[in-house]
């Protein structure tokens, strides 16, 4: 069986004679690529061939997406040092400036494109003149270049809340114009959910089977009263559009999560992908499976596990313990991937104890 018959068929709730292994190695790859660090034995190697090297298989590969505009322009321009994005429109442009890591693989905004409430409407005026379309050409590629190691998948645009917390104003700015303008907010998070109409209809239209809701949830920006206002209504309604459509969807929530146990069960998704246990999470890892309630959980492993100062024996007691709790509701992986000191070799030890339960 191929991982890409794993992936389908784990998906579908069929039978597979193991589970997938999925632990995201491209953030660990390029750091190592780009600062000369790679271990010799992948120095030769592109990333696809460190995934086939070491047994495992790959979650995301690109995204077909293609974004046009009749009156307003995107345009970025950076070096090594940083990235400057500018959102030009008739009513003025708004300007987000993000500064590189020393090694160019790690970045922080230090400046949000959206600082005043008069640059909302530059911002609403900018989304609505913004247009989606799927690029069966990019869909080609990918699976083509994917070939067996798995399928064509994705994450897109954040709904709106996180769109503010993380793109557009920041997590603090956000929480301050909910409190002093809440009729002013909610329009413009109406407005960007509008928007994303189109979007949704591209993406029932288009061939790709699995998609991710890339909100990077954590319980401590998102608390149970923002999330069960904010988050869960829209949700539900794109979920049913996805889901009508023949979807399967899954829902990024990497950070803090033991405020939201109690509503994990009413995610409308199919699965939950980077939850993180403890040691590194806030949850042990038998809470959070109980509370999956029988959705997919995507990873699972919390990445300290595959630092060279944590013992191998707590990998592999991790690893065993999922597959006890959480299989066959599971594709393996990292929560949320193996950062650049990991040890790339434990990666090929969980291949090996996932083939040894080959039945």
């Amino acid at each position: 069986m191929t991982d890409r018959e794993r992936i389908l068929r784990t998906w579908r709730g069929e039978p597979v004679d193991h589970i997938c292994w999925q632990p995201r190695l491209e953030h660990w790859f390029r750091y190592r690529q780009k600062t000369g660090t790679l271990p010799e034995r992948y120095a030769g190697m592109d990333l696809l061939e460190a995934y086939d090297d070491l047994g495992c298989s790959v979650r995301y590969a690109g995204r077909p997406l293609v974004y046009e505009y009749d009156n307003c322009a995107l345009r970025v321009e950076g070096d090594d040092r940083g990235r400057v994005t500018s959102y030009e429109t008739p009513l003025g442009t708004l300007t987000e400036v993000i500064h590189f890591g020393e090694e160019g693989t790690s970045a922080h905004i230090s400046k949000f494109p959206i600082e005043s409430l008069d640059d909302i409407e530059v911002m609403e005026y900018f989304l609505s003149d913004q247009r989606v379309r799927f690029s069966t050409e990019q869909f080609e590629e990918i699976e083509e270049r994917l070939g067996d190691r798995g399928v064509c998948q994705f994450y897109f645009a954040r709904t709106s809340l996180m769109r503010l917390i993380v793109n557009y104003v920041g997590f603090e700015q956000t929480i301050y114009l909910l409190h002093d303008e809440p009729e002013r907010m909610e329009r413009f998070l109406a407005h960007i959910d509008r928007c994303d109409d189109g979007l949704f209809e591209v993406l029932c239209a288009s061939p790709v089977q699995i998609l991710n809701f890339g909100d990077n949830i954590d319980a401590w920006l998102t608390p149970p009263p923002l999330f069960e206002r904010y988050m869960l209504p829209i949700y539900e309604k794109r979920c049913e559009q996805l889901h009508a459509a023949g979807k399967f969807t899954h829902i990024h929530m990497d950070g803090a999560l033991k405020p939201l146990l109690p509503l994990l069960s009413r995610l409308p998704q199919h699965g939950i992908e980077a939850p993180t246990p403890l040691p590194q999470g806030d949850v042990e890892l038998e809470e959070l499976c109980d509370a999956m309630a029988g959705k997919l959980m995507l990873d699972g492993i919390p990445c300290v596990h595959f630092l060279p100062n944590f013992p191998v024996s707590d990998l592999e007691s991790c690893v065993e313990r999922l597959l006890e709790l959480q299989a066959p509701r599971l594709i393996l992986g990292i929560s949320d991937e193996i950062s650049p000191p990991g040890d790339i070799e434990r990666v090929r030890l969980v291949s090996e104890m996932i083939e040894a339960t080959v039945r």
